[in-house]
């Protein structure tokens, strides 16, 4: 939680991000942007990767409900398991650290990223391209990699930042992939998503984000959201593929046990809303550093800000 102090400087920080958001939804500007966006899904489209019966089982349901559930062992990549056993031993190291900085406020927990840096195998996990694949064919175009975070839920109940209903900022459309590090049941707060488009987010619409409650996406919908909410509960190694920019979706706040799940991102290589991403808090000069012995395709997905135009790269990321 920001104090007094910090609240004026992290809007003046914030100030250029969503001053460009502004300016992106402008009526006239939006046209153009779709326009072109329209075009380069066209031109991309013949060279959309061949998907194997999985990763197209996977898209299709991310076409359909926004969500699709598996296990790690049945995507058959390689280094599955050992990539959640690293990170486990990461968020137990951080749990106490955690219930400090809950009891102090702080609302949104998670694992430092030196501590990822520091364990390139998990961050290369998601590089895999398999993943990239299933992440290009969905969204349409070449994808950037916003990397892995370990995300921290404390089971205090509280219904604050990413545990309310949202869309994430970054694209029109994004795939992450969640990872869960421990079993999650209901008490310990599964990842949850409304199966069903809540308003227009588009270029012929625009785009805005706000938190919501259960009343208010009720009245969205027009009725009871129990029948739309897909609850991820799972076993340990439980794999969750969703779009978070189409769809609402939250972390539900957990209430008998901490959780602990590891989250990997993609979106265009070229994203609508540049500015919001870069959400894992990884600086760019690790980054550079994690990318650099890489294969081609994974680096230029690691290291997508060097695409963008000269006036997105002007603009700072917002915070996180």
């Amino acid at each position: 939680m920001l104090n007094a102090l910090d609240q004026p400087v992290q809007w003046l920080k914030d100030l250029p991000a969503r001053t460009a958001l502004r300016l992106c939804n402008h009526p006239q500007l939006r046209e153009m942007i779709g326009r072109r966006h329209e075009a380069e899904l066209a031109r991309h489209r013949p060279r959309i990767p061949t998907l194997s019966p999985m990763g197209r089982h996977i898209v299709d349901a991310l076409e359909q409900d926004g969500v699709f559930v598996t296990q790690i062992d049945a995507l058959d990549l390689p280094g599955g398991e050992a990539m959640i056993d690293t990170s486990a031993l990461l968020a137990s190291r951080f749990a106490d650290e955690a219930h400090a900085r809950a009891c102090n406020g702080q609302n949104f927990l998670y694992v430092p990223p030196r501590e990822i840096v520091a364990h390139p195998r998990i961050f290369r996990w998601g590089l895999q391209d398999q993943l990239l694949d299933i992440a290009e064919a969905y969204i349409g175009l070449p994808v950037a990699y916003d990397g892995a975070i370990i995300n921290y839920t404390v089971a205090d109940g509280r219904e604050v930042s990413t545990r309310k209903w949202h869309r994430d900022w970054e694209d029109r459309r994004m795939l992450k992939v969640a990872v869960y590090l421990h079993d999650v049941d209901d008490g310990g707060g599964p990842f949850q998503l409304i199966s069903r488009d809540v308003a227009a987010q588009d270029d012929c619409s625009g785009y805005s984000y706000d938190l919501v409650d259960d009343g208010e996406l009720a009245r969205r919908l027009g009725g009871p959201i129990a029948p739309h909410i897909v609850s991820c509960e799972g076993l340990r190694g439980t794999v969750i593929f969703t779009d978070t920019a189409r769809f609402f979706h939250r972390g539900k706040p957990a209430t008998a046990r901490d959780r602990a799940a590891i989250f990997y991102s993609y979106f265009a290589r070229r994203p609508r809303h540049p500015f919001f991403c870069e959400r894992t808090g990884m600086k760019r000069r690790d980054l550079a550093q994690l990318a650099r012995y890489l294969p081609l395709r994974q680096r230029n997905a690691v290291l997508w800000r060097g695409q963008l135009s000269p006036l997105w790269k002007l603009i700072p990321p917002a915070s996180l």
